[in-house]
Formats: C-alpha cells, structure tokens, sequence
C-alpha cells in the first residue's frame, strides 16, 4: 500500500513511532523492531521508513524499516508457518551480522534465541532465506549496514554514511530496471571509482555515464 513513508518524528518508543508527512494533518503509526527505534533520530527530526501493511480479520498494521532489503526479508519471514508481525521484527532486532552469518552457513541456533521460534521453525527460516536471499538480498542488507557488525543509522536527519549511499544507488537502479546483482556491481564500481564519501546521486549519475 505505501513503499514509504518519510516526514517528521511526533512520537517514539522502542516498539513504534508516528511519523507525520509534511503537509499532512495526519501521523502514520508505524511498529518497528528496538534496533530501528535507536538507530532513528529524536521526535522533531525527519525520517524516512521502508513499509509493510499488513491485513488481518481484527487488525491493519504499518511495519516500517531502514532499507528495503529489510522490508523484503520481513515479508517473506511472515509467510513462514508460526511467524506473525512480532516475531518477525524480533528475529529482526537482532545482530545484522549474526543473521547474515547464520543463513549463509546454515546454522539456525542463533534464531532460537527469540522468544517463540523454536528449533524447527528456525531450521524453517534459514532454509527459506537461504534460499532467496543469501547471495542478494542478504548481502545488499549486510551492505547497507555499512561494516559489519556497525551500524549505519537510518533517516534523513541522522548520520549517513557509505553503506547507506550505496543501498540508496543500489535502489534507485532496481527502479530503473536493473537487476539487484547488477545494480550493486555497478556501485560497487562507482565506489571503487569515487570514493566512500559521495552520494547516492553521484553514485547513480557515474553508473549511468559509463553504461553500456
């Protein structure tokens, strides 16, 4: 229903915040997963959050995170037997690097520590994410992290930096018809080119003057 949704802090807490778009009389309730909240900056500061609406017979609820790769990994962990909203976010809030780590080797111990996946539904996880996104999407999110294990902060207004310049260019060529693999070569080239420190814009002006 919304691909985003970018405007002012009003209020926040570990699990939620709402945000109000500019020139909007309204504020989006939008639940997030703890890590989000803190890598978000402070009510009065503008934000821009990846969502996910999601439909149930008693209830309607906006997801929101940092990136897209997120989002997408989210989804699909909702389509897994035993795995709601909650849990989803949960296995989420977790150590990026730890995730990436464990669906690349396979090792499912780690998911276990969230409260309500089990053995089984975690072998369930890793094998679904391993199969659709090790080597894609698992790695675009890794590298939207910026350095393993760091963290990146998300939102216009807080710090930026190249992991989250390069997910940004990474994003805006899969728009423009790029598949994933290719968009995040082309950066990594324009990167290697440029420099850590320019914009998602530069980025994307480099990769377009040397196609083809």
């Amino acid at each position: 229903m919304y691909a985003f949704i970018e405007g002012e802090i009003i209020e926040k807490s570990d699990n939620s915040l709402v945000i109000r778009p500019d020139g909007m009389g309204v504020g989006f309730l939008i639940n997030i997963a703890p890590r989000t909240s803190y890598e978000l900056p402070g009510v009065g500061h503008s934000a821009r959050l990846y969502t996910s609406f999601q439909v149930k017979e008693d209830s309607q609820r906006l997801f929101g995170f940092g990136s897209n790769a997120e989002k997408e990994i989210f989804e699909t962990l909702l389509k897994i037997s035993g795995i709601g909203g909650k849990t989803a976010l949960a296995i989420l809030d977790l150590p990026r690097d730890r995730i990436v780590e464990a669906i690349a080797a396979g090792d499912s111990a780690v998911l276990t520590q969230v409260n309500g996946v089990g053995a089984k539904t975690a072998g369930r996880i890793v094998l679904e994410l391993k199969d659709k996104f090790a080597e894609e999407l698992m790695a675009d999110w890794a590298e939207s992290a910026g350095s393993l294990p760091g963290i990146i902060p998300v939102g216009l207004d807080s710090a930026t930096g190249a992991g989250k310049e390069f997910a940004e260019a990474v994003e805006a060529l899969v728009e423009l018809g790029y598949q994933r693999a290719d968009a995040r070569n082309a950066v990594r080239q324009a990167r290697s080119n440029l420099g850590d420190q320019m914009s998602a814009e530069d980025f994307l002006r480099f990769v377009l003057q040397h196609a083809g």
